[in-house]
């Protein structure tokens, strides 16, 4: 019985950390420009069927289609913000939460209409390779998915610490119009804010594809998670978002394996509603920078 709880456990574990790659994409850019992006989760798609691509025409290894993902929906991100969000930037927050859902619903139908509806997955060329410790099975695909994200998220943490560029992020995020007169390119900030944004959702879509399948559908129900996960840890909180999202992804596969599958998603509401019944604050409590 505690071999199986540790191995639903360590896949909560690996589902968590995929999570927190889109939840923290998805909070930088609520934290920067203040926009509710439920397009979010399209970029999660839209950069798993990048990797797709990359590995079935160009026939490139799977860590090379992750940057190739990154590095397209880093493009993409950039652009949709200077095209579609740069103009509502500063607008009431109903603005960009009915932008974003009608730019979500827009690339999901262009993606089903391109890509079909058959699910297909990303052949990383790991699945097969095991490992056993302490009576654990884990498989080489998700052990890469597990430093993969650590990487990245240690990587962000960086950049947003010591970067000129992260420490500008910080500032708008505190007081836009301070920044401003301080000198801070506002603009190419909110640029980099979704490019990075749009990288870690491809970072994380890839790795769903890997494990599980790519379809055009699959961005929906994770923006929605991603949210949850924002909230559960607090807005502008890093270290809330990451805790959260590892509790969320242990919720996922610690009810499914002992309750059932069928209801994996309702479970991170459920816990939603516990904790504003029980800490409204999140997880960490307030607003950080």
């Amino acid at each position: 019985m505690i071999t199986v709880f540790m191995q639903q456990a360590l896949n909560g574990v690996v589902l968590g950390c995929i999570y927190a790659l889109t939840a923290l994409g998805l909070s930088l850019v609520f934290g920067i420009l203040e926009v509710a992006n439920f397009a979010h989760g399209e970029l999660y798609m839209l950069g798993a069927f990048m990797a797709l691509f990359a590995t079935k025409l160009v026939g490139a290894p799977f860590f090379i289609a992750l940057l190739i993902s990154m590095s397209i929906m880093a493009v993409f991100g950039a652009l949709t913000e200077r095209v579609v969000f740069r103009p509502i930037v500063g607008k009431p927050m109903i603005n960009s939460m009915l932008l974003s859902f009608g730019l979500s619903t827009a690339l999901a139908n262009l993606a089903l209409f391109f890509f079909k509806a058959d699910p297909r997955k990303i052949d990383s060329g790991l699945a097969d390779i095991r490992f056993r410790f302490l009576g654990l099975y884990v498989t080489a695909e998700r052990l890469s998915v597990l430093v993969l994200s650590i990487a990245l998220v240690a990587l962000l943490a960086w950049f947003i610490q010591y970067t000129k560029t992260g420490k500008a992020m910080r500032a708008i995020s505190q007081d836009r119009v301070a920044a401003q007169l301080a000198g801070i390119n506002v603009r190419r900030i909110y640029s980099v804010t979704f490019a990075i944004s749009g990288a870690l959702a491809a970072a994380a879509g890839t790795m769903v594809g890997a494990i599980f399948f790519v379809s055009p559908e699959m961005g929906f129900s994770v923006v929605l998670k991603s949210f949850v996960v924002i909230i559960l840890g607090g807005f502008g909180s890093i270290r809330g978002v990451i805790l959260a999202a590892i509790i969320i992804g242990l919720a996922e596969s610690l009810g499914g394996g002992y309750i059932s599958y069928a209801y994996k998603d309702a479970y991170p509401f459920l816990l939603l509603v516990l904790l504003f019944m029980l800490r409204p604050q999140g997880l960490i409590g307030g607003r950080r920078s």
